[in-house]
């Protein structure tokens, strides 16, 4: 008998316990994807041991037994035996592992977990990411880090939150994989490039080679519109790589008025197609603004087409230089209700209910968010910021600092990481708190002086409408998606 750890899988060895997981908690997903999202399982020392035997080269169970007993002293070694292949046909079974008589039996067959329409993996709208929902392990600790390769950009994007005068740089390549090697030894799971664009960087083939290398997940976020053979042949190889890319609508003028770049909207979505063909997974980012207001469902159903799920919010982040000249693209609360109305006509009001009763059921001693619990992220320079758009509130360097000594030993960090639900009272038995998130970034960035506990109102209004019309639909629908 012969076990490796499947293609898609990662495993990690902790003091005192292991971790393995599929990709799904960070990586996208094709539509018509039917596997069973959510696959990990945080398992004992012993287990963890036992873990560490495999790789993602099948091994046969006697080599395995043999290693093994040099670990656990004086066992019996057919029992040893007997423990071990139980405990590996459990992962089995939860399509972690993969199981032959021979090695060449021995391959990642497709996984025949819950159905698509089971765990709604169909959904063509998905919510952006909510920094809210984990899945807590035994220990916090760090599992991802958004790296922005270049503040460059070869777009000029209304709504970003990169004041314009600030893209220039791209990160030192020698930096850069430092990095990586660092978050490996700290037993990061996950990595994502963005920018400004990180297709700009001339390395960037090398970088993906090695976050391959290092058993890396990788999520890179582009505009594709300088995708190249080279970056699509590297990407191809990774099976725990993932694609995002934003594209606002299918009106080409209405898209390049918003990226101010003429011809971007081809460029995009020819890249997209590309990456689709190459069966790399993909996520269309659509944020709703004035511009788009009245075409962004098209990229919604055009993502269908194309088995891509689509992530549509309308809010925009202010740009964290504060000034918030960017929010006069965000769309007006007046608009708001056409929106959501074209959402729910594609299903996205079941997400959003989803979604609320998660976050109703969070208390005021839970944690407001993931940030330095989970997560870091890095700026073409070194700094070390909590999230994405916060680069004001910098936690140190990595040019003149380890990782380890930021993540360990930051004040900064530490306190953010006490920031409770409760430390905004007015939030915590808010009836609207399920269709709202509590950002500190967002509120820092559209706060004059950064303060990261004022909330504006335009969330709170815009929470309030969008749960105004669930209930509205509900009542519509005859109570049906409850049923």
């Amino acid at each position: 008998m012969f076990y490796k750890i499947r293609n898609d899988i990662q495993f990690r060895q902790y003091d005192g316990h292991g971790y393995i997981a599929d990709n799904s908690e960070f990586g996208y997903r094709f539509l018509s994807d039917s596997t069973s999202s959510g696959r990990e399982e945080y398992v004992s020392e012993s287990g963890s041991v036992m873990l560490a035997s495999l790789s993602k080269t099948p091994r046969s169970i006697e080599e395995i037994v043999d290693d093994l007993m040099r670990v656990f002293i004086g066992v019996d070694r057919e029992v040893l035996k007997e423990d071990v292949i139980e405990f590996f046909q459990m992962l089995v079974e939860r399509g972690l592992l993969s199981v032959g008589e021979t090695m060449e039996d021995c391959v990642d067959r497709r996984w025949s977990g819950t159905s698509a329409e089971e765990d709604g993996a169909g959904e063509a709208i998905v919510p952006t990411e909510n920094c809210a929902r984990d899945r807590i392990g035994p220990d916090d600790f760090l599992r991802s880090i958004h790296i922005e390769i270049a503040s460059a950009c070869n777009e000029r994007c209304v709504h970003c939150y990169i004041p314009h005068q600030y893209k220039t740089d791209v990160i030192d390549p020698e930096l850069l994989y430092r990095i990586l090697d660092e978050a490996r030894e700290l037993n990061v799971v996950h990595v994502t490039l963005s920018g400004g664009e990180p297709l700009l960087h001339k390395e960037l083939i090398g970088f993906l080679s090695r976050c391959r290398e290092l058993d890396l997940s990788v999520n890179v976020l582009s505009n594709l519109t300088l995708l190249s053979d080279g970056i699509l042949n590297e990407m191809r190889e990774n099976p725990l790589l993932s694609v995002q890319t934003s594209l606002y609508s299918m009106d080409a003028a209405v898209h390049d008025g918003i990226t101010r770049q003429t011809g971007s909207f081809e460029k995009t979505k020819d890249g997209l197609l590309r990456i689709i063909d190459a069966g790399i997974p993909a996520q269309i980012s659509c944020p709703i603004m004035r511009q788009n207001k009245d075409s962004f469902i098209d990229v919604v159903s055009w993502g269908r087409e194309h088995d891509i799920a689509v992530a549509i919010e309308p809010v925009i982040f202010a740009s964290y230089d504060h000034s918030g000249v960017n929010l006069e693209n965000r769309i007006l609360l007046n608009d708001l209700e056409g929106v959501l109305e074209k959402e729910f006509s594609q299903g996205y009001a079941s997400v959003l209910i989803d979604s609320a009763e998660e976050k109703e059921s969070v208390a005021a001693s839970d944690p407001v968010c993931s940030i330095c619990r989970y997560s870091l992220c890095v700026a073409a320079n070194g700094d070390v910021y909590p999230c994405v758009g916060w680069q004001t509130n910098v936690l140190g360097n990595l040019a003149h600092q380890s990782l380890r000594d930021i993540w360990v030993g930051s004040e900064k960090l530490h306190r953010l990481r006490e920031v409770k639900r409760g430390d905004f009272p007015k939030c915590v038995d808010c009836d609207d708190r399920g269709y709202c998130t509590v950002c500190m970034m967002c509120n820092s960035n559209e706060n004059p002086d950064g303060d990261p506990f004022v909330i504006n109102d335009f969330h709170c209004e815009a929470a309030a409408m969008t749960h105004r019309k669930v209930v509205e639909f509900l009542a519509e629908d005859g109570g049906a998606l409850n049923s």
